[in-house]
């Protein structure tokens, strides 16, 4: 069963790929002069060369993506360390120091991955460094080395990639769709993996709290608990786990269901908390 942390990466990353895909398909309509600003856009507009813009346009759309998805990972990587009957070494390994190190200690806790995941995992995260920071981030030696002798393996499971050329790119901060594709199909099978292998829960009334709060739901929640009658207060509950929190069980949710009141009072204690705290 999917946790609700790989429940909300697939999601945060499967929004990313189709509105990037949407705004590639506009794009191609830009560059072939099939597609021109309409009176209704009160912005200004205008190219000289719609081929080159649309290229411009993509590239941006595309380094935009990558943030995204980068985000998404870390989210989840914040899950695992919440879920409370995760092995020590997970949780060190998630409050690890930089994104890359927290990547490379989680894959060293695991068994049963493929080589080449690691190396792409790591390539999207310099990739996204590059772009936020314009830093000189750069792909280890051994992790280039396990790409360019995996290249063949690559090539026939993801759409042709030509790892030597995505390993080119990187160094001269050209990213192609199809660089961005495969490094997310990767991460997604990484991700996947990790979830499937560590078997993250929301098992703790403090970790419910900070998802309820991330993912905003404190006023859905309230307004739930506020339903007249135990029976009808109860089946809503119950309803709000499952489409929101599909991982939780029944034992699971006995827990959550009986402190209702008391989590909302706990929920309100860390919303002051972050509040005060950000004043500082």
């Amino acid at each position: 069963m999917e946790s609700e942390g790989l429940r909300q990466f697939l999601k945060t990353v499967g929004d990313a790929v189709y509105l990037l895909n949407t705004i590639c398909v506009g794009l191609d309509g830009v560059s072939k002069g099939l597609v021109t600003k309409s009176d209704s856009l009160t912005i200004s507009w205008k190219s000289s060369d719609p081929m080159r813009t649309a290229m411009s346009a993509r590239k941006f759309a595309v380094r935009s993506a990558l943030i995204f998805v980068n985000e998404a990972l870390l989210n989840y990587i914040e899950f695992l360390a919440d879920c409370s009957l995760q092995d020590p070494n997970i949780v060190r390994a998630c409050n690890s120091d930089g994104a890359t190190e927290k990547i490379k200690q989680l894959s060293k806790q695991v068994n049963g991955q493929e080589i080449y995941w690691l190396p792409f995992v790591i390539l999207l995260i310099r990739w996204r460094n590059k772009v936020v920071h314009n830093s000189s981030s750069k792909l280890s030696p051994l992790f280039k080395k396990i790409l360019t002798e995996n290249s063949n393996i690559i090539k026939k499971r993801h759409a042709g990639i030509n790892v030597y050329e995505t390993i080119q790119n990187f160094a001269e901060q050209k990213i192609t769709l199809k660089d961005f594709s495969t490094m997310i199909a990767v991460t997604i099978k990484f991700v996947r993996f990790l979830d499937k292998t560590l078997y993250p829960s929301i098992s703790n009334p403090e970790v419910f709290i900070s998802r309820i709060i991330d993912r905003k739901l404190v006023s859905i929640y309230k307004r739930i608990i506020g339903v007249n009658g135990l029976n009808k207060q109860k089946s809503k509950f119950k309803s709000f786990l499952s489409s929101t929190f599909p991982s939780i069980g029944e034992g699971e949710f006995d827990t959550l269901f009986k402190n209702r009141f008391i989590l909302v009072k706990e929920i309100d204690k860390r919303i002051h908390e972050q509040s005060e705290k950000s004043k500082k």
